[in-house]
């Protein structure tokens, strides 16, 4: 079983919070660098999107349902070692505010997440998000 540093604690906060400006910002390139090429997004009961050329289309669809309003938060975020040291299990939420419509939520979501790291950098191989 392999071991989560202390850096590679603040390496996927840091990861997360590049997710959330990224995705609402329109920021395609960037939010793709945050996973694998063979990556997974999923809403469960709603859509997935896999690899990048599917999970690239997610900053597009925010940007225009949300008229780029919409702000993405991840918290509450708990890293676990995964089979390797290459490999990380995360749980956390997600909350979605519309400030378009004063800031009122838009959804809530469970996140488990597996990371892989890849040339010394923690990417997002798997993400589901499911309503509590």
């Amino acid at each position: 079983m392999g071991g989560i540093t202390n850096d590679d604690r603040i390496a996927i906060a840091e990861l997360f919070a590049r997710y959330c400006h990224r995705v609402d910002h329109g920021d395609t390139t960037g939010w793709l660098e945050l996973f694998t090429p063979d990556g997974t997004f999923e809403v469960a009961g709603v859509m997935r999107l896999e690899g990048h050329e599917q999970v690239g289309a997610m900053p597009g669809a925010v940007a225009a349902q949300g008229n780029g309003k919409w702000r993405h938060q991840i918290t509450n975020i708990v890293v676990e070692p995964g089979d390797g040291d290459d490999v990380a299990l995360v749980s956390a939420y997600g909350l979605v505010t519309d400030w378009g419509n004063e800031g009122r939520p838009m959804t809530f979501s469970d996140y488990a997440i597996t990371l892989n790291r890849i040339g010394g950098e923690w990417r997002i191989r798997t993400l589901l998000a499911t309503a509590p």
